[in-house]
């Protein structure tokens, strides 16, 4: 414990400082620009005097980062400070769960726990996930103590953080209900703290956007599946978190079997069940899949009192051998990955595109960084923000309309930024390599010349031993006879870009290394 303890310390201080040392994630930036756009203008857009789109579907997170910048504060300080305290919230719940006194070294205890898992780098990349955990336990901790009020309050207040939160909720609820010896008093509770108001938020939110569900919702629902259901990808990131959760409930549910089963049903199975039918963008830190490990933790803790001091022992040391075997090497490469993605470079160039006189136009798989910074037009050829390409794939013909001053595409390391022989006209399946190809397709070689930026931070560069340009880059296309297009090059010469005739170099070997 005094281990976990002095751990818990450590995470708490790395999330308090991290955006003195590090940037968000591009999804995390997205965000901020809707909360940006809604505290300046007043309006939900991707980009500032754009049409009003649903791209950041966290919509009192986004509506709390805003009021946050509308009194001056960084978004990201801004996050930190809650990821803070909500884990502090959180290890508070838990220990009212378990019906523990609360003492500092018990909630560093937890909090030590939490940090041991992937999703505290999501959090530390800027996005809601430990807000998340605390509302989702503190609705369950209310089913609990049967307080149907506050619990279907608090329902409402985590679905408008997370819509995939009626997952969770729902059968929470409705085992409330249920189980209740008033039914129809517990269920006009339900019903005027969150079916009313829900419905109302959905009917106005329908009203604004003009879309009936949200555009992510859109884009990740469209994927293949084992038959007809299951994103395979999206399960085989699960597995571990469920092989976890297996080992160190399994000597509870040996004794007592699956109980309470209600908590099984809504933690566990019934979210579990709708994320594998959905494709998982920008995973970072299977920040997803939080609800797992903090599955484990809730069982754990309304069991705590009736559990042995020998069967705890055997509990937490279980917890541990499968923490190493399965969570220890995720937790790492995430590790890894948070130090990798620091991309130092977008924010600079795109903060000199913010320079410019008069702003221009473009499409970039990117889109954050670029987006925020650089305040442009900004389309999103994969549709998470653009509504047009939400509904349908992005197509050749689309890069020729749209005329851009700039297209940005991140194609996996594989794929190339060059027409190679044996491509299609064009590609329908909403796929990554499908994406790049069609952009790259779409753009004209007597219209675009190729630069190319190094992705990601120098130090993943260096470890991976790639000069600039080489391996994981972004393929940016400026259009010659755009009047942007001297501050464009300028602004990427100084950021390490790589030019024409060196650029065209560097991708046809590229292109001659992965044929072979």
């Amino acid at each position: 414990m005094w281990l976990l303890g002095i751990y818990g310390a450590i995470g708490l201080s790395f999330l308090a400082i991290v955006p003195k040392y590090f940037l968000p994630a591009e999804d995390a930036m997205i965000l901020f620009a809707y909360s940006r756009n809604l505290a300046l203008h007043g309006v939900i857009t991707f980009f500032a005097g754009g049409p009003r789109t649903e791209g950041a579907t966290d919509f009192a997170w986004m509506a709390l980062v805003a009021g946050a910048m509308r009194v001056g504060l960084d978004p990201y300080w801004f996050s930190a400070m809650v990821n803070v305290g909500s884990l502090l919230g959180l290890a508070v719940v838990l220990l009212r769960m378990a019906r523990i006194r609360i003492s500092t070294l018990r909630v560093l205890t937890i909090a030590g726990s939490v940090a041991l898992f992937p999703q505290i780098f999501a959090a530390a990349a800027g996005f809601a996930v430990l807000p998340d955990a605390l509302l989702l336990a503190t609705v369950t901790l209310l089913v609990i103590e049967r307080r149907v009020a506050w619990a279907s309050l608090g329902a409402l207040v985590f679905c408008l953080f997370r819509p995939d939160g009626v997952v969770f909720v729902l059968p929470l609820l409705a085992y409330a209900v249920v189980s209740s010896k008033e039914k129809r008093v517990e269920l006009g509770r339900v019903a005027a703290f969150f079916l009313v108001p829900g419905i109302a938020y959905f009917a106005w939110r329908v009203h604004y956007f003009g879309e009936l569900f949200p555009l992510p919702f859109l884009v990740k629902s469209d994927a293949r599946r084992v038959l007809g259901l299951v994103v395979a990808h999206s399960m085989q990131q699960s597995l571990k978190y469920l092989l976890f959760d297996a080992a160190v409930l399994m000597p509870g549910i040996l004794l007592r079997g699956l109980r309470p089963k209600y908590l099984f049903v809504s933690l566990i199975a019934a979210p579990t069940a709708f994320y594998w039918m959905m494709r998982l963008d920008q995973n970072i830190g299977d920040r997803f899949f939080y609800y797992l490990p903090l599955a484990a933790a809730i069982l754990l803790a309304i069991h705590w009192e009736q559990t042995t001091f020998s069967s705890r022992r055997t509990v937490l040391g279980v917890g541990f051998v499968a923490w190493l075997f399965l969570i220890a090497m995720p937790f790492y490469r995430e590790l890894r990955t948070f130090r990798d993605m620091q991309f130092h470079e977008a924010k600079g160039v795109a903060q000199e595109l913010s320079a410019t006189p008069e702003h221009g136009s473009m499409v970039t798989t990117e889109a954050g960084f670029l987006p925020y910074y650089s305040g442009w037009t900004t389309y999103d050829p994969w549709g998470l923000n653009t509504p047009e390409f939400a509904h349908r794939f992005v197509q050749p013909e689309d890069v020729e309309r749209l005329r851009a001053d700039v297209i940005v595409v991140h194609p996996d390391q594989p794929e190339s930024c060059l027409i190679q022989p044996g491509w299609q006209t064009q590609y329908a399946g909403r796929t990554w390599p499908n994406l790049s190809r069609n952009l790259v397709i779409g753009v004209k070689a007597s219209r675009y010349e190729l630069w190319l930026v190094s992705y990601g931070s120098e130090f993943y560069r260096q470890r991976r031993g790639w000069r600039y340009g080489e391996g994981d880059r972004e393929c940016w296309f400026l259009l010659r006879d755009s009047p942007h297009y001297s501050g464009i090059a300028e602004a990427l010469g100084r950021h390490h870009g790589v030019g024409p005739p060196e650029s065209i170099r560097l991708e046809r070997e590229h292109a001659l290394h992965a044929a072979q």
